[in-house]
Parts: C-alpha cells; structure tokens; sequence
C-alpha cells in the first residue's frame, strides 16, 4: 500500500486570540458600587448622646462578625482563589463576600471544521493549586498534625478541623485597626445624621500576596525533558490548556504517545466507506505557549484491538511512529499498513522492528524503500495479551524492552505470568530462557537494563542479572524493605540495580522515597546528590487513607534534584489524590483536575498531560 491511500489534513489557518488580548478586555463593571441619588437619602436622625456613644466599648461585636464571616467562607468550593500557609500558622482571612470577583479570563477557542485543529480551550484554573497543608520540613522528625490545620479532602473541597478561639486567628494589630475602622464608621454616621444611613460594606485587609497564585493560561516553559522533577512545581498545580477531543465509533478516547515536544493522539475511526477499521492520528507541536497541530491523517488497519492496553503501543525512531500496524511519516502524518496485521511491535533498533503476536511467535523485521522483509520468526512461550504491562519492577520507563546494542541487541518477550523469561535477539531471533539453575520461585518480576537483564524472585528476595545474550551474570539477596525510586524516565545498567537493591541507593535517579513510621506517617526522601535524608509530614487530604504500617505504593513518585519539590501520584490504592510538595515550607498542592486524569504522561520537566473527559490537559507549575 502507498502512501497515497491515507488521508493527510494540514491544520485550518484559524489561530485562537493571544493572552494578551485576553487580558485587555475590562470586566463587566457589573458589581461596581453605586451612589444612592440626593433625594433617595432617608430622613435624618437625632444625634445620640455624646457622653453615651463615648462610654460603649469600640471592639464590642467585632470578634463575632469576623467569626460569623469565617464560617461562611470556609463553607465555601474551592473554586475560589487559593491562599496556602504551614500548617498550624495563622490562617489568612477570608475574602469579604462584598468584596467584587476578580473577574474570570474568558476562553479562547477557534471553530474546529472536520480535520482541522481542534478547539484549544485556555482558561485561568484558580482552583488548579488548592492546597493541603502539611507541616514545615524537618530532617529528623515528623511533626504530629496541628490542632487548627485546614484539611483538603480528596473531593477537593476545603474544610477546617478543630477551632481556636478568634482573637488567636486575626493578629492584634489587625483588631486594632478594625476597631479604628469601626469608630471611624459610627462617627461618620453620627455626623451624616443617622445610623439607618447604609455604607458599602468595608473588606477586611487583603490576602498575603505571597501566597496567592493566580496562573495566566497557556505554557512559559523552556521545553525541555532532563527526566527530572522541576523545582518549580513546589508552587502548586495549575492547568494551561486543553485539547478537546472525542472518542472513536468504538467508544474509546484517543491513544497517547509523546515523542521529545510533539504529542500524537491515535483514535479509532472508519474508512471512507464505512466498512473497515481505520486509524486517525494528529500530532501537536506542545513546545509554544498553547499546542500547535502540525497534521492529522487517516487511514485503514487490519488490528482489530487497535485500542488495547497492550504496552507499549507506540514505537518510535528518527522518521517515523509505529502503532500497532500503522507506520506514520513524522513529518507529514502520511499513512503506510505494516504487514505484521495484528502483533504489536514491541521494539525498533538498527532498522529492524521486532513484532509479537501476543500467542506464541514473534517476529523481526526490516524495510528498504517501501517493502518490508521479514528477517526471521521465532516460536515463543505463550506470551500476555496486556504485552509488558506489570511485568517490571518500575526501575526503567514503562515499556522498556530492548537491551544491549549491535549484534548483542536483544528484546524481552512479553511472557505470560506463569511462564519462564525469555530474551530474542534482534537480529537472529534466536530466543533464550532466563532461567535460575538453583530452580525458580513464583511471583518473578523482569526489569531492562541499558546492557543487560535483572529477574527478581520476589518470594525468596534473590536477583539474577543476566547479560543481553542470556548469560547469567551474578545473583544477589535483595534488601527486604526497598523504598520507590524516584521516576525520573531514565533506563538503568545491571550495576545500578544491584546498587539499589543492595544498598537502597538509586544512582541513576534523583532520589528514592519511601514511608516512615507506624500509626503517624511521614515521607522520607534520600537524594542522590549529597546522600542526605529528609522527613516531612504527609498532605492532610492523604492521612485518612495511611494504611497500617504505612503501606506505601505510588503510582508514580518523583523529587527535584535539590529536593524541593515532590510529586506523588496517590500513595496507596486507596488514595484517590496527586499531591506536588513544597518540601521547605510544609506545603501540599492537589487538583481536581489533576486527580480526574488518566494516563498521565510527562512531556517536560514542567509539563504533564492527562487525559481527562474534556479532552487532553497540560498541568503546569502555577508560578509559571
């Protein structure tokens, strides 16, 4: 099939409006106050008596309005503008609810056509960065939970545990000044003839702008992947647009695949006619300020799970992208049908694409031109219809398979659960058994390394490191109790492994981290770089789900190389929530947003996407 038999459609020329003229258009002026007409004043009253107003107390009912006005607010979403403090600090003061909204940034949006760019929807998210608190870092011990601290519960709403008294949550010098402002009102009113006079409601003083984050949609980053947490992300959560998207005949929401700054979403589709499966792939440029669509391109396949969870379900080399039986041109989006129909690649190295079936064969492959020659097929044991999904011990990035280099080049073969490890080289298809000659434990996991192979018997804690051609190379007893690697989506060697599971030191990630302590937990993280070890408290929103012992089973984890930033992606199956850390200031930030998206996938250090029922959203750091 030639490249004339798919669909290419460049994007429209329709661009959506800049920030900037966003931020020009005026607010509606609809909550501006209004002076009453002259002959609209009431009739004015007796003065009271002076020696009578000079006796009565001037803070007298001022601690119970501003109480009364607390409980309101604290009632309220969280979709107001987040404030963060330490837990246990004095608590800002609630916005006065006569005090106008800071009037929202309209969305932007372009009228999508079919195969034209889609709808990128911006818009402020000041909801984005509601924080939980938790206490302030500390090196050698886990502060208890505060008395007074604000709780955020996973359904995103902000509530307060127990309450102090409200002279001990409004500074003496801000009573002073109130009580001014009140004296200062009476008067007035005394003077302008009658206390049934009304006066706009005076706001209490403003929020520490500190702590206030209000995100201006779209993305300011440098673009790039070092594979590391960037520190920015201590500032909290915020989203910076949206993809819309809809899902295929089928049912089911496009794939996700980034490939260095640009994104591609497969979708299932139909051919023109109706008749047959098809494919539609576009790819967006996810560097700019807001995603730019470079093509989108349809066209026919002969994979009927085209939307499986097999892993991977991409592949990628320097000109094109492979999913599942279709090879896409990077550049132009152009469609070509694989001849392997319905195996999955699973890995591409030295030209040769190697294919399983996800029975009992795989399959190596290699194209001069336009035709495609297969080099060998190799008779497998029965292999996992979900490909290499749970098959690792999440050392390497998800979907790693292929180990070595040249002629030692070899893949792993997604096995079944209950079969033995097996290894195919990449060029002769000649498959191995990674076998253990003392007899082999149940519950195996299989971890790739950049020059070898680890099978870890989880049974009896005993690793076997393997060279890239099958040879075993050393075995080891695993520490007991290891802690979660920092996910830092860099592949490690055998020795980095065996360093790890050794001596819970991870050289070639940031960091490890791991819970501490029985009934009060805490999260210890170790950094690569100085060796040093850190304790904080966890997010209020998470401890109503600690398990005993404090069980510990993220996701995903990651730390910033300087350790001042830390991402958790729920931290037990229980948890619903993903929390960034401001490890300085004892902080936590969560998204509803964030929390309701699937697929998570890392683009920058600085940028995370997630598939959500709006369609595809980048969360970024709300400083930026």
């Amino acid at each position: 099939m030639s490249n004339d038999d798919s669909r290419v459609t460049p994007p429209g020329n329709a661009q959506p409006r800049s920030p900037r003229a966003r931020g020009e258009e005026s607010p509606s002026g609809a909550d501006a106050f209004v002076l009453p007409e002259f002959d609209s004043l009431p009739d004015l009253a007796p003065l009271p008596d002076l020696d009578e107003f000079l006796k009565a107390d001037p803070l007298a009912g001022f601690d119970e309005a501003v109480a009364a006005q607390a409980d309101t607010v604290s009632s309220r979403d969280d979709d107001a503008l987040p404030s963060a403090a330490p837990a246990g600090d004095i608590p800002s003061l609630p916005t006065s609810p006569s005090t106008p909204a800071v009037p929202s940034l309209p969305a932007v949006s372009t009228t999508p056509t079919q195969n034209t760019a889609p709808t990128f929807t911006v818009a402020p998210s000041q909801a984005d960065a509601a924080p939980t608190h938790a206490a302030p870092a500390s090196s050698r011990t886990s502060p208890a939970q505060e008395p007074n601290e604000r709780v955020a519960h996973p359904a995103g709403r902000l509530s307060w545990g127990k309450q102090g008294t409200t002279s001990s949550a409004i500074p003496i010098g801000l009573a002073i000044s109130g009580a001014i402002v009140v004296l200062s009102g009476i008067i007035s009113s005394v003077l302008a003839g009658g206390s049934n006079h009304k006066h706009p409601t005076l706001p209490p003083p403003d929020l520490d702008t500190k702590q206030q984050v209000l995100h201006v949609p779209g993305y300011r980053g440098a673009a790039t992947n070092t594979h590391s947490l960037s520190p920015e992300w201590a500032s909290g959560v915020a989203t910076a647009w949206t993809i819309p998207t809809t899902n295929g005949p089928a049912g089911t929401p496009p794939q996700i695949y980034v490939d260095g700054s640009v994104l591609y979403l497969a979708a299932d589709d139909l051919t023109e006619d109706r008749k047959e499966s098809a494919v539609t792939v576009s790819a967006y440029d996810l560097s700019g300020n807001e995603p730019t669509l470079l093509w989108t391109s349809t066209g026919p396949t002969e994979n009927s799970a085209i939307m499986s969870s097999h892993t991977p379900a991409f592949l990628s080399d320097d000109d094109q992208v492979f999913f599942h039986d279709v090879v896409i041109d990077k550049a132009t989006g152009a469609q070509t049908q694989a001849p392997w129909k319905r195996d999955y690649p699973l890995a591409v190295t030295d030209d040769i694409v190697v294919t399983c079936s996800a029975t009992t064969s795989c399959a190596g492959w290699t194209r001069e031109g336009s035709e495609w020659t297969n080099l060998w097929t190799t008779t497998t044991a029965i292999q996992s219809g979900f490909g290499l999904h749970n098959h690792d011990l999440g050392y390497a990035p998800a979907g790693t398979a292929l180990a070595g280099s040249g002629a030692q080049a070899a893949v792993l073969v997604p096995t079944a659960i209950n079969e033995l490890p097996q290894i195919l080289n990449v060029h002769t298809g000649e498959v191995t058994t990674l076998n253990n000659p003392n007899g082999n434990a149940d519950y195996r996991k299989v971890e790739v390394a950049t020059d070898g192979f680890l099978v870890y018997e989880r049974s009896e804690q005993v690793g076997l490191l393997f060279e890239p051609n099958g040879t075993l190379q050393s075995t080891f007893t695993a520490e007991p109790h290891l802690p979660t690697v920092s996910h830092d989506g860099r592949q490690p060697t055998t020795s980095d492994i065996h360093t790890f599971m050794t001596s819970t030191k991870a050289p070639w990630a940031a960091g490890t981290i791991a819970l501490t302590g029985t009934d009060q937990c805490a999260i210890e993280y170790k950094l690569t770089a100085d060796s040093a070890t850190h304790t904080i408290s966890i997010p209020s929103a998470a401890r109503p789900d600690m398990q005993p012992g404090c069980y510990f089973d993220p996701a995903d984890a990651r730390v910033s190389v300087d350790g001042s930033a830390l991402y958790i992606d729920t931290f037990n199956f229980q948890d619903t929530s993903k929390y960034f850390i401001d490890t300085a200031k004892g902080l936590s930030f969560t998204s509803n947003e964030l929390n309701e998206a699937t697929h998570l996938t890392w683009v920058f250090d600085d940028m995370l996407i997630g598939q959500t029922d709006g369609g595809i959203r980048a969360f970024v750091p709300a400083s930026s």
